[in-house]
């Protein structure tokens, strides 16, 4: 595990989607626990928008 919060931190790393989702759901405690593949954060980020843009949608219609 590639640790994010260390003193490193504030060079302003890039981190992928993937690591970013992780980071969100383990609490800010794991960035591996999606795994290691970028589509992942991919796909969560555009279903997400999706649902989002139906209930919209749904709400207005």
């Amino acid at each position: 595990m590639r640790l994010i919060f260390t003193n490193s931190f504030n060079r302003f790393q890039t981190i992928n989607a993937t690591q970013a989702w992780s980071l969100f759901l383990t609490g800010c405690k794991q960035d591996n626990s999606l795994g290691d593949n970028p589509m992942i954060g991919k796909y969560l980020t555009v279903s997400i928008l999706g649902a989002i843009t139906a209930q919209i949608l749904e709400a207005t219609l």
